[in-house]
């Protein structure tokens, strides 16, 4: 089985045929349980949703099929690798909790933005803007989180008595309809940004500070509304299926499935440095023709003291004139009598500039005129190449670009193998029970 299809595999074993309700009245109500923990059917709902707006042919079931998968999955992965492994590769910058929870809110706005916005209207001031009231804050209260401007700073981090101090600054007060009054600190607002937020706070930028804080409200009006609307124990539960997802799928790149062949993963290192000498050449003996690249190639060049020369050349050739002439009439090469041959350049150590520039062209294509490398006021030569004739032959089995690509997809083919015995111990080891259509397990 390849490892792309692993974690499909996984879900659709553990789709029991049940009568599961296509709508349930009581979002608070299991679904599912797995080893006894439920999985709210507000949750395969949600999930559901979410996935059709992507796939309208997406089934509910397929839906749970894949939760329930994340769940075993998020599980193993989080006991083996653990949390900070796991988010190293999410939303560089940002808190794994911080991560979470504004994709709760984000998915709960989107799903159910339109109803919040009915709420919302119904509002003194038809929005959330007439329940916020800004404070002030001073630049000496300033100083002492972030210190006096302009200072030399080698980290953009907060000791924990600046944050202390960063907790006393209120930036924004509020009133939520139903849920009491609040207000959004600037240590709130410190602890979910990631480091291009944090140059913001350090560089004083008071509407940035004040935007962070009014995004804050609207996220607890979010998850106020829905929390009256679904229960606590329900949003609670979708926040659970989004971090499972995230483990889940990061769980996946560390086995190197959706990520191309040069990803970085510390399991596909580990792996990748385990790999032999023999293992490379078995390899390379099923994959020669992957490294097919051009052995030598016959050419001729003419090499030009300027470009306004060199692009008059190109414009004798690109009309049809002979290239070996135009080289004995224009070019400064000591090979210019010759009509600019080169003879068989091979591929061989480090090609020089103009043997790359002979490898990269087409065969029987005059190439544009082109600067030889030099300093931008330098004088000097430009060329043109023609490649007459090229050979082609494989790359050496022993060579390091050989290796590296070998000993990386053998890695991956052994995370792959390591990720299917891993699926089929948690299907043998799991308790699945899916609900019926009365509620009860199947």
């Amino acid at each position: 089985m390849n490892p792309a299809s692993a974690l499909r595999a996984l879900a659709g074993a553990v789709w029991l045929a049940c009568a599961w309700p296509a709508a349930a009245s009581d979002q608070g109500t299991a679904a599912a349980r797995i080893d006894g923990a439920p999985l709210l059917a507000f949750s395969v709902e949600s999930s559901w949703r979410m996935a059709r707006a992507a796939d309208p042919a997406v089934q509910r079931g397929a839906t749970l099929d894949a939760l329930i998968a994340n769940r075993l999955l998020a599980g193993a992965a989080r006991k083996r690798f653990g949390e900070a492994v796991l988010s190293a590769g999410q939303r560089v910058g940002f808190a794994r909790d911080v991560s979470i929870d504004d994709q709760l809110a984000s998915t709960l706005r989107t799903l159910y933005g339109s109803e919040m916005e009915q709420d919302l209207r119904r509002l003194p001031g038809a929005g959330l803007d007439s329940l916020l009231h800004p404070q002030a804050v001073s630049d000496a209260a300033l100083d002492t989180v972030f210190g006096k401007p302009g200072a030399l700073r080698l980290d953009l981090d907060l000791d924990s008595a600046q944050l202390a101090q960063a907790d006393r600054l209120v930036l924004l007060r509020f009133a939520l309809p139903h849920g009491g009054d609040g207000s959004i600190t600037l240590g709130d607002v410190v602890r979910r940004q990631n480091v291009q937020g944090r140059v913001a706070l350090f560089a004083r930028e008071r509407d940035f500070m004040l935007r962070q804080a009014r995004v804050q409200v609207a996220a607890r009006y979010v998850l106020d509304w829905s929390r009256r609307r679904f229960g606590a124990d329900a949003v609670a539960d979708l926040r659970r299926v989004l971090a499972d997802q995230g483990d889940a799928q990061a769980m996946l790149r560390l086995h190197g499935v959706g990520d191309d062949q040069h990803a970085g993963s510390r399991l596909l290192d580990q792996l990748a440095s385990q790999v032999s000498p023999a293992q490379v050449r078995d390899w390379y003996r099923r994959h020669r023709e992957d490294f097919v690249r051009i052995e030598r190639v016959r050419a001729r060049h003419i090499r030009l003291p300027d470009e306004a020369t060199a692009q008059k050349v190109a414009a004798a050739l690109a009309a049809g004139t002979d290239f070996a002439t135009l080289a004995r009439r224009h070019s400064v090469a000591q090979d210019a009598a010759a009509g600019g041959a080169l003879g068989w350049v091979r591929h061989q150590g480090r090609p020089d500039w103009l043997a790359q520039l002979l490898f990269a062209q087409a065969e029987g294509q005059v190439s544009p005129p082109v600067r030889t490398p030099a300093g931008p006021y330098a004088q000097a030569p430009w060329e043109i190449v023609l490649v007459e004739q090229r050979v082609l032959g494989y790359q050496e089995a022993n060579s390091e670009s050989v290796r590296y690509v070998a000993s990386r997809a053998l890695a991956r083919e052994t995370a792959a193998a390591q990720l299917t015995a891993l699926r089929a111990e948690l299907l043998r080891k799991a308790r699945i029970d899916i609900a019926t259509a009365g509620g009860g397990p199947a």
